[in-house]
């Protein structure tokens, strides 16, 4: 049943304008603890499946994936485990079985991140495991969910990483924060991977890296990134494919429409920059907002949600922050039409409207916290967000306390 926000709360947890249609629990999404980690949530996507238009949240767990049929948003079923790498050999193991036929996987870690290029789900993480490939037109055969998915594909050509973003215009995958490759000799900038040829078994395309990024330990490591074919007013670079990256000290601007030969544009910084984390342009690419990971616990100040002007790449023009209510942490943020939405730890689900995305017009239209109890800058509560499902439905991931599906509801 739907609750909604009512008097500034929801079936106990505080809110505004935002409703609540379901919570999963790590333990019902299918986490398990492995590894001597706690079973736990991470990163979030989605997907629409195409053929059949049913919705699905693609939540990251301590051990694997749990894929969450969201359709019927007050009554989500668990369809599916997409594992991690077992320690036995992949090869011998069947694509899928049944979810009570476990059989020994290990590889927990506390960051798994995933996107999807067409019906493929391509899934990284910090353990030493490559890119798993997983067919997620297979959802459509299972017939007593949950069932246990085995990765259709295995990507090799690195060991760990951070995060992985996908220009899906151009079908190419962009690996952030990775080690241990065989083909990039400097390691943490873009590893670029051709997913528009076979989308089932990718191909190296190509490295970035950037000595000038001047990261907080490693020189020219990028935490993410967003790539794009670029639209926005500095003609120079119209057509191009560009990505506009969060690189710890800096923000980092990089043409890559050659991925043997890509090309810094700029690599910029703003006063008080502690740990550049992630960010996302707006729709008509002539801003750019990036959450800072580190301010809040380096001064103290109160969230801030940095803006850039993208005028020319060549020289982006810093125009301040916005500073929130809250003293939480920021973690990811990505932006819908006029609306931005960010999962800010313990401040929860944030909803900021930016159709004047100047500092000072920036204004907040909702929000849900996750974890009502706990208002501290410290690292628990939302993770992230995915708002490109239908009506209004937002989908976050919160550590400990799993899938949350929502609805802005103003």
């Amino acid at each position: 049943m739907l609750t909604e926000c009512e008097d500034g709360s929801a079936d106990g947890f505080s809110c505004s304008n935002v409703d609540l249609y379901a919570n999963l629990t790590p333990s019902e999404l299918g986490a398990e603890s492995t590894d001597n980690v706690s079973a736990a949530v991470n990163d979030i996507w989605g997907w629409i499946d195409p053929q059949t238009g049913r919705e699905y949240a693609l939540v990251g767990l301590t051990d694997g994936i749990s894929i969450v049929d969201v359709t019927n948003p007050v009554m989500p079923v668990v369809v599916a485990k997409a594992l991690e790498i077992p320690s036995q050999n992949k090869s011998e193991r069947p694509l899928m079985q049944n979810h009570e036929d476990g059989d020994g996987f290990k590889g927990a870690s506390s960051w798994r991140d995933m996107k999807v290029y067409q019906n493929y789900m391509y899934v990284v993480t910090e353990q030493n495991h490559g890119m798993q490939v997983f067919d997620l037109a297979r959802l459509r055969d299972i017939e007593n969910p949950p069932a246990q998915l085995r990765e259709d594909f295995h990507y090799t050509r690195f060991g760990n990483a951070h995060n992985i973003a996908i220009n899906e215009e151009t079908g190419f995958a962009y690996v952030v924060g990775s080690t241990r490759g065989e083909d990039c000799a400097e390691q943490g900038g873009l590893h670029m991977i051709n997913l528009h040829d076979n989308p089932l078994q990718p191909t190296f395309a190509g490295c970035y890296f950037d000595e000038e990024a001047g990261g907080v330990t490693r020189d020219g490591y990028i935490h993410d990134t967003q790539c794009v074919i670029y639209e926005g007013v500095d003609s120079q670079f119209s057509g191009e494919e560009i990505c506009f990256s969060s690189a710890e000290k800096t923000f980092l601007i990089t043409n890559v429409s050659d991925k043997e030969e890509p090309v810094t544009i700029s690599n910029s910084t703003y006063p008080g920059a502690n740990y550049v984390h992630q960010g996302w342009l707006t729709e008509n690419h002539e801003f750019f907002f990036i959450n800072d990971e580190g301010d809040e616990l380096a001064t103290g100040n109160n969230t801030r949600t940095y803006i850039w002007r993208l005028g020319e790449l060549e020289a982006p023009e810093f125009l301040g922050f916005y500073e929130h209510s809250t003293k939480a942490i920021d973690h990811n943020l990505y932006i819908k039409n006029d609306l931005m939405y960010q999962a800010n730890y313990t401040a929860g689900l944030r909803i900021l409207d930016i159709s004047n995305p100047l500092p000072g017009a920036v204004n907040e239209v909702g929000f849900f916290n996750t974890t009502p109890i706990n208002s501290e800058p410290v690292f628990a509560g939302a993770w992230s967000v995915y708002p490109w499902l239908t009506d209004n439905k937002i989908i976050v991931s919160d550590i400990s306390k799993g899938l949350f599906i929502l609805r802005y509801n103003p």
